[in-house]
């Protein structure tokens, strides 16, 4: 970040989209940012599990190591709390892909969800628990 802080950069890629994303993107975090979580961000009908073991390949094809410069949390209630844990003074936390979007797509039923509501629990230390992959 320029003050000797890191970047953490949280992201997924849609199901059902644009699939050279998946290799696209973390090769840019790859480059880009100190840690990245990859987690959900509207699987639809494809397996996320799936999704994120071509997100996992394209980031170790850049150069990314799993578990030391990337991890894959598939709720993105517990990617983001496990961001805002790991931060520490001077560290910025990016979430990315969502925005300003009000739901998360599994199969075929729109869940509520909102990315900024997720990251004030998660600073606060309580992640949300409103996805199906959300564990109790």
């Amino acid at each position: 970040t320029g003050d000797g802080g890191r970047v953490i950069a949280v992201f997924g890629c849609a199901g059902l989209r644009d699939r050279e994303k998946r290799r696209l993107m973390p090769e840019a975090a790859a480059r880009l940012a100190d840690f990245t979580i990859m987690t959900a961000e509207d699987p639809r009908s494809e397996p996320l599990d799936d999704i994120l073991t071509t997100m996992a390949a394209a980031a170790e094809a850049a150069g990314g190591t799993e578990g030391q410069t990337f991890i894959r949390v598939p709720d993105r209630g517990a990617a983001l709390y496990a961001a805002c844990q790991m931060a520490r003074p001077g560290d910025v936390v990016i979430a990315c892909g969502k925005g300003h979007e009000q739901s998360m797509a599994f199969g075929g039923t729109e869940y509520p969800w909102d990315d900024r509501a997720a990251l004030r629990a998660a600073i606060q230390g309580d992640p949300p628990r409103t996805l199906p992959t959300a564990k109790a």
